[in-house]
């Protein structure tokens, strides 16, 4: 064979073996190959592509060259619609879609703007890892790629309470989750070290309650907290990158720093052992009419930054380390004469009706962790958070009374658990959460196919009392939730762990580039701690 063959059946060669995270449900290689040129047309099937996904830029980010297509102009890639295919292929649905490559022209069929965008990622990874020469065309094996994510829900929990992120390192998370089709944010804003969203009602919240940290406990501490302009801001960046963010408004735990802002919706709390101030206001009276017209009225203003979430979660855990006070208080007392309830476990449940009952009137859901399963809530108005590993049995539960279910366990879910044996910063629980734990999950679990029905998806969490800094947040999360963006997404059947190694070993390179600390599992970088750091406050308002 001449030497400019072989060339060319290298560049062919490569063009099959895409490093594409997550890995398609189907992917099928066809004879000959499409030369993408410098300068190429792209077609978007929209009047008004501004509101639209940044297709072109996706495809320009990986490497290539190409332009937004006005009217009757032949294109290279083409958006096209759902209906527009073959009677051999499956018409996608949702967040589905199919390219189809051909020697003349690249096809993206879907139902919807974010499947195409889901679609223009995929060919953006073929793009990326395809051989590259200044001002050549950009040689891609032909090939059929029919895809659709195995779970709706594919998310991540941010937890800023504790330690504070901003804007700018918000955004940088959004835009590596749109890159591994991860398509929703649980932004936890609120618990007891700090208060991190703009309430306009009651400025306080934030000017009292966001000061400070869970390292940070200065009375004269900075407040960090989002304002609602920069929280529009960034819902709207979600949403051009196909990603939902949920609020969590903790209640009626976790309220010490709401409490601190407003006394007078104390229901009591704890001090945690060796603490002088973790935490004495644990909770908001459970039963106080003023108290109750506070959380709807924040509960207003949030719905109303967040339209899309279509949940509102509410957390609802761990009440009962804080709720020894409550006998205390006269207004639970008449409440448990005039409701008939027998103990504290019914007024948290009285409580979490309540409060339903205003998200479900904003048109919201309902969302908590595990334990609001056993408060009687509505199976069709409430998602349950399964978060506890430990009681299985709650899951089983869950499912048994027909809630449907987010599952993120701690073990593998939760990013602040340590991910090597080496690692000494970070939690363990009879073990801890590897790369390979993470993605192998939800296997053991050893889900039925009606189980498969009524859970919504997966989500990992990052609880950040041990991630101080920027630097230990990117530690702790990647590449750990790559792997379970795959576990998210591709078919069980299809999931090779030794394929994602390969597959991986590229993306630690791009987060890399694009200012992720990562750890790497191949070369088990050294540790990021905090050990003698200070809180961060990063982009905190004027």
């Amino acid at each position: 064979m001449k030497p400019h063959h072989l060339i060319l059946a290298a560049l062919c060669t490569l063009s099959l073996r895409a490093q594409v995270i997550p890995l398609p449900a189907d992917d099928r290689p066809r004879q000959g190959e499409f030369q993408l040129l410098p300068d190429a047309w792209m077609a978007i099937p929209a009047a008004n592509p501004e509101n639209l996904p940044d297709y072109v830029g996706l495809i320009n980010a990986a490497g290539a060259k190409v332009r937004f297509a006005p009217q009757d102009v032949a294109c290279a890639i083409q958006l096209l619609s759902a209906n527009i295919l073959p009677d051999n292929y499956p018409i996608p649905s949702g967040e589905g879609y199919v390219i189809r490559i051909t020697p003349q022209v690249i096809n993206i069929h879907a139902a919807t703007a974010v499947g195409h965008y889901y679609g223009v990622q995929t060919l953006a990874r073929l793009i990326e890892d395809a051989p590259k020469q200044p001002n050549q065309p950009i040689r891609l094996a032909c090939r059929d790629i029919v895809d659709a994510p195995r779970f709706a829900w594919r998310g991540y929990m941010l937890d800023e309470s504790r330690h504070f992120s901003g804007p700018a390192a918000v955004k940088r998370l959004l835009d590596a989750m749109a890159r591994y089709k991860l398509n929703r944010l649980h932004w936890h804003l609120t618990d007891s070290p700090a208060w991190r969203i703009e309430i306009k009602k009651y400025p306080e919240l934030t000017r009292t309650g966001g000061r400070g940290s869970e390292t940070d406990r200065r009375p004269d501490a900075p407040a960090a907290f989002y304002t609602q302009e920069q929280i529009r801001g960034i819902v709207a960046y979600a949403r051009q990158r196909g990603i939902t963010i949920i609020p969590e408004i903790d209640m009626p735990g976790h309220a010490d720093a709401a409490v601190a802002a407003y006394p007078e919706h104390d229901g009591g709390g704890f001090l945690a052992k060796g603490s002088t101030d973790k935490w004495p206001r644990f909770t908001f009276n459970p039963a106080k009419p003023a108290t109750l017209s506070f959380l709807d009225d924040i509960l207003t203003e949030v719905a109303a930054l967040f339209p899309d979430a279509g949940v509102i979660h509410f957390g609802g855990d761990e009440v009962h380390f804080g709720w020894k006070k409550w006998t205390e208080l006269p207004e639970v007392r008449d409440l448990m004469k005039r409701e008939n309830l027998k103990d504290l476990a019914a007024v948290e449940a009285w409580f979490n009706r309540r409060m339903a009952g205003t998200i479900n009137r904003l048109g919201f859901k309902t969302g908590g962790w595990d334990e609001i399963a056993a408060r009687g809530l509505p199976k069709d108005k409430t998602v349950i958070w399964w978060w506890r590993h430990d009681k299985p049995q709650v899951l089983r539960d869950s499912l048994k009374a027909g809630y449907p279910v987010i599952l993120c366990p701690r073990r593998p879910c939760y990013l602040d658990f340590v991910q090597h044996e080496s690692h000494q910063a970070g939690r363990r629980w009879g073990g801890f959460n590897p790369l390979r734990d993470t993605y192998d999950f939800p296997a053991p679990l050893d889900l039925s196919a009606a189980d498969e029905k009524q859970i919504l998806g997966i989500q990992a969490c990052l609880w950040t009392e041990t991630t101080i800094t920027r630097q230990r947040r990117d530690f702790m999360t990647w590449p750990r939730l790559v792997a379970l963006a795959e576990a998210a997404w591709t078919p069980a059947a299809k999931k090779d762990f030794t394929s994602f190694e390969t597959r991986l070993k590229p993306e630690l390179a791009w987060l890399k580039a694009h200012g992720i600390s990562a750890y790497d599992p191949f070369a088990n970088s050294p540790e990021i701690t905090d050990k003698g750091a200070k809180t961060e406050y990063l982009d905190t308002p004027e």
